[in-house]
């Protein structure tokens, strides 16, 4: 038994080197996160190690992947643990319940979203798709914190309002009786003694437990229309400078019928196209009045219902040309230019991976978060005016051994 252990341990790290990309880009389109995905993959190997006695041979990624979900899922429960409903999960993912979205709800809300003032939609946007902090939306608006605040609020309760036509009279006068309490309740984010207070008066009043429902299901709304405003990129260097690129986003099925395939635009071919984080075949397809922009067309792993979001990433790897500008002495300059370029305002992510041991020397603009040690991973948050694209300059150095 101890020799078949043995054995089973050594077989364990060619299986990890063959599938451990597609298990990374698995996490990467669970998480949206890469700092996050490369703690989950390590969990995922250590997990592998301690169980692999138990495994029985078959399908090596299949074994793994279930292994990262699983991970993925512990860790999710752990996060939205005092949340009543895990509000950034994908419904239909994980073959958790589907959510059944109207057609109507879902064009009211885009037009409520639309109609909202400039300053109330940013301040939404901001933290709805963006996640800044209110302190960080009073900065960028140069408004006091509670304003910030308020203007989430407001925001929040007009969509809601327009989502109930036939009570906007009779609620258009009525009160938030909890205002902020309420909604950041309904997003998770207050600490358990102050939850606890919300739910004891949810528990007794009628009518705030109604508006925190509708409240809910206006976030949930809010997050299947996610493409309308938001977009990640994720921007990996290597240690010559050469760039892997993963573009994510969400889709959601709102044509009222199953779909089978699915269409996206890009400036090239990616190599891979994950959903779901499952490889999907991809074709280019003919199409006309996209600018520089190309068509696909993907084959879907499983049919999508009416209403069902779609986690999808597209993977670039490195090619000729594209990455840093190696200048000298172990230094490389990336320019960066990239973003939605919508006719709206759009919160936008952008992340840049540094090669593992360099050192950061300049980046402008100044990043909102720089993480890591052995590999820095600099992120901006911006919500972009319409038709504008992020920019920007990173300057590194490789350490005297590389």
């Amino acid at each position: 038994m101890a020799a078949q252990a043995a054995d089973q341990q050594a077989a364990l790290g060619p299986m990890w080197e063959a599938h451990r990309d597609a298990i990374r880009r698995l996490l990467l389109s669970l998480t949206r996160d890469i700092d996050l995905a490369d703690d989950l993959l390590q969990e995922t190997y250590l997990c592998a190690r301690a169980g692999i006695v138990s495994y029985r041979g078959g399908d090596a990624r299949a074994w793994l992947a279930a292994i990262a979900r699983n991970a993925h899922r512990a860790h999710a429960r752990q996060r939205y643990l005092q949340a009543e409903v895990p509000l950034d999960s994908h419904p239909g993912a994980e073959g958790g319940p589907v959510p059944t979205y109207d057609r109507h709800d879902l064009l009211a809300i885009r037009r409520a979203l639309s109609a909202l003032s400039p300053v109330i939609r940013t301040a939404l946007i901001m933290k709805h798709y963006a996640g800044y902090t209110y302190q960080e939306i009073a900065r960028h608006q140069r408004c006091a914190v509670g304003t910030a605040k308020w203007r989430v609020s407001e925001a929040l309760g007009r969509l809601r309002l327009a989502l109930l036509p036939k009570r906007r009279t009779a609620m258009a006068g009525s009160a938030w009786s909890h205002g902020i309490g309420i909604v950041e309740h309904v997003y998770g984010a207050l600490p358990e003694h102050a939850a606890a207070k919300v739910r004891g008066h949810l528990a007794r009043c009628d009518s705030c437990r109604r508006e925190a429902e509708e409240l809910k299901r206006v976030v949930s709304l809010l997050d299947a229309v996610e493409r309308d405003r938001r977009q990640m990129h994720f921007v990996e260097l290597d240690q010559e400078g050469r760039i892997t690129l993963y573009s994510l986003t969400t889709t959601l099925n709102d044509s009222g019928r199953t779909l089978t395939t699915s269409e996206f635009q890009s400036g090239g071919a990616p190599d891979h196209v994950y959903q779901e984080g499952e490889e999907v075949a991809f074709a280019p397809v003919p199409r006309q009045d996209h600018g520089n922009l190309e068509s696909f067309v993907v084959t879907l792993h499983r049919p999508v219902q009416p209403g069902e979001r779609l986690s999808e990433l597209l993977v670039y790897l490195p090619k000729p040309g594209w990455g840093a500008e190696r200048i000298a002495d172990g230094r490389f300059r990336l320019f960066w230019k990239q973003g939605p370029g919508e006719p709206v305002e759009f919160a936008y992510l952008q992340a840049i991976r540094l090669p593992s041991g360099a050192k950061l020397l300049a980046a402008e603009p100044r990043p909102d978060e720089t993480r890591g040690d052995g590999a820095i991973t600099l992120v901006w948050h911006r919500v972009l005016p319409p038709e504008q694209f992020f920019e920007c300059t990173v300057e590194y150095r490789l350490s005297e051994s590389e």
